[in-house]
């Protein structure tokens, strides 16, 4: 048995950027921590600069390029999405028989149902296809973009805990003897910055608003990585279970790349120490 559980941080990853606990950041995430320091920690581990290619690269196992889609990520209004003719991983595990799910982030096509993920591969699907929403309304340009299996969903809830509800949810209730593949993608700390009250009031020293929800959002994540870890150890499936934990991207500072929004007076608060200093390699 097998599971691929993938956490989309846009900023925290294996090598370029300082916003966990195990680089030394004054975020904390104790159960990244804790998988960094009983896992491999892949130091020089580099991934494409943006969303949607990085996710076209774990999906394809093959450049963008080769595909079209190397250059930047899929707007919210744009129709194009991942080629129909190429074959994904979750199709490849699908047909060695296993389970295959996505719970979270997708952002390789929305305008057409034939690049949605339950057309490619995947048995069960829950959470946004695009690549940023409002953490509470789960909206984007007022448009809701929020799906179970195809099917629009409108819930309360921060988005964050709701997927890890879900993912807690899919393992409590899935058969061991069935291999399983969870492609479980946070869009957190994807802009905008947004977290619940009792997690701001952990930051409340951060005296940057953004920084603070920021931090918060990333808290966030960790509380549901750790909830994931317990479940799959209360169901006797960690033992056999393989877990991949990296970003998709590393944090921009530029803020004409930060979100869809007007992130224009808005102080970009991801850290990339020291990778300034060093040369960025893009493949």
């Amino acid at each position: 048995m097998g599971i691929g559980l993938r956490h989309f941080l846009v900023v925290p990853r294996a090598h370029d950027d300082r916003d966990v606990g195990f680089h030394g950041s004054d975020i904390k995430t104790p159960n990244i921590d804790k998988l960094a320091e009983t896992g491999a920690r892949l130091e020089q581990f580099y991934v494409q600069p943006m969303c949607t290619p990085t996710r076209a690269c774990l999906m394809t196992g093959r450049y963008p390029l080769r595909y079209g889609l190397q250059t930047a990520v899929i707007p919210s209004s744009h129709t194009y999405g991942l080629p129909t003719d190429e074959w994904l991983l979750p199709q490849a595990l699908k047909e060695a028989g296993y389970k295959t799910a996505i719970i979270g982030k997708w952002h390789l096509g929305h305008a057409d149902r034939k690049y949605w993920p339950c057309q490619r591969g995947f048995d069960y699907q829950y959470g946004p296809l695009i690549g940023e929403i409002d953490y509470f309304t789960h909206e984007q340009h007022g448009v809701l973009d929020w799906y179970r299996n195809n099917k629009p969903v409108k819930e309360k809830g921060y988005s964050t805990i709701l997927l890890g509800n879900d993912a807690v949810k899919l393992i409590n209730e899935h058969d061991p003897v069935v291999a399983l593949y969870l492609y479980l993608a946070f869009n957190a700390p994807h802009t905008p910055y947004q977290a619940p009250q009792e997690y701001l009031e952990q930051y409340k020293n951060i005296a940057d608003p953004s920084r603070r929800a920021y931090a918060a959002m990333i808290t966030a994540v960790d509380d549901q990585i750790g909830r994931v870890l317990d479940a799959l150890d209360e169901k006797g499936m960690r033992d056999d279970t393989l877990i991949v934990f990296h970003s998709d991207n590393g944090g921009t500072r530029n803020a004409m790349f930060a979100g869809e929004g007007d992130m224009s007076k808005i102080k970009i608060p991801c850290d990339k120490w020291p990778l300034p200093r060093r040369q960025r390699i893009t493949l």
